[in-house]
C-alpha cells in the first residue's frame, strides 16, 4: 500500500506550468530523495503536499485519504511535518524551550504545563534530542548554535510533533563537511523509525542516505528508483548529474 501517492499533479502560475502531470508513490518506512535541476519543481511539490499551495489539477493521497487542497494546518494534523531550507527557531529560547514549544498542542499555558511535566514528554524530549544530536545542548540558547546545530534543532522541533511523514528541504545546505557527516548519521537514525522525503542537491549526501531517488525535470517525473539505477540513467546524466558533477 502506498503511504503517499501523488496522481497526475499539475500546478500553474498564470500561463506558466511549474508542475506538469507529476505522479509518484512513496512507500512507508523509506527515505526518498527528491532531486533535479534548479526550477525542476521540487519545492513546489513539497508546497503542494503540505497545503502551502493548491494544485491546479491532480490528486494527493496520504494513507489512502485524499488531502488534495486541504489547508496547511489540516494536513499537519494528519501527520505531515515539514522542515524548510531556512531554519525557523526561536533564537532567544534554549534548545529545550524550542522543543517544548514545538511539542505544545494547546494554546492554554496551564494545559501545556501539565503536558511538559508528564513522563511521556520527558521521554519524548530525550529521544528527539538524542536523534538530533543535541542532548548536550539542551540548555544552550538557539541564537548561539552553529548553522548545523540550528538545522538539527528544527528537525527536532518537527519530530516533537510526531509526524508520520517528514519533509525536509535541503537540510545540509551551508553545512561544513563535519556537520554533513553528522547529519548523515542523524538521517540514518531517523529513517529507522520515520518515512522521509528530502529535497537535496548534494549528491554525495543523497548516496549516503537514500533508499530511493526521484528525479524531476521541468515539473515532470524523469526517473525513480535506487541510486545506482538513477546514476546509470543516461537521460538523468544528461539533464542533471552531468551538470552537478561538472
Amino acid at each position: 500500500m502506498s503511504f503517499l501517492e501523488i496522481r497526475n499533479l499539475s500546478k500553474s502560475f498564470d500561463t506558466t506550468k511549474v508542475i506538469n502531470d507529476f505522479s509518484i508513490e512513496i512507500v512507508e518506512a523509506t527515505l526518498c530523495c527528491l532531486v533535479g535541476p534548479n526550477g525542476a519543481g521540487k519545492t513546489t511539490t513539497m508546497d503542494l503536499i503540505t497545503g502551502r499551495q493548491k494544485p491546479t489539477s491532480g490528486q494527493i493521497l496520504f494513507c489512502n485519504d485524499d488531502i488534495t487542497g486541504l489547508d496547511e494546518h489540516e494536513i499537519a494534523r494528519r501527520g505531515i511535518g515539514r522542515k524548510f531550507q531556512v531554519p525557523a527557531v526561536f533564537r532567544d529560547l534554549t534548545v529545550r524551550q524550542n522543543l517544548e514549544v514545538a511539542y505544545s498542542k494547546s494554546t492554554s499555558p496551564i494545559k501545556n504545563m501539565f503536558r511538559f511535566r508528564s513522563s511521556g514528554f520527558a521521554q519524548k524530549l530525550d529521544e528527539v534530542a538524542a536523534l538530533a544530536g543535541l542532548s548536550e545542548r539542551l540548555g544552550t540558547e538557539a541564537g548561539i548554535l552553529s548553522h548545523g546545530e540550528t538545522q538539527w534543532l528544527e528537525i527536532g522541533m518537527v519530530l516533537m510533533q510526531d509526524p508520520r511523514l517528514l519533509l525536509l528541504d535541503e537540510p545540509v545546505a551551508g553545512m561544513t563537511e563535519a556537520e554533513i557527516e553528522k547529519t548523515v548519521q542523524i538521517f540514518k537514525g531517523l529513517k529507522a523509525t520515520n518515512t522521509l522525503v528530502v529535497v537535496e542537491h548534494d549528491m554525495a549526501f543523497v548516496r549516503e542516505i537514500a533508499d530511493v531517488v526521484t528525479v524531476m525535470h521541468m515539473g515532470t517525473l524523469l526517473a525513480h528508483g535506487p541510486i545506482a539505477e538513477i546514476e546509470a540513467n543516461a537521460r538523468v546524466r544528461e539533464v542533471y548529474l552531468g551538470d552537478a558533477e561538472a
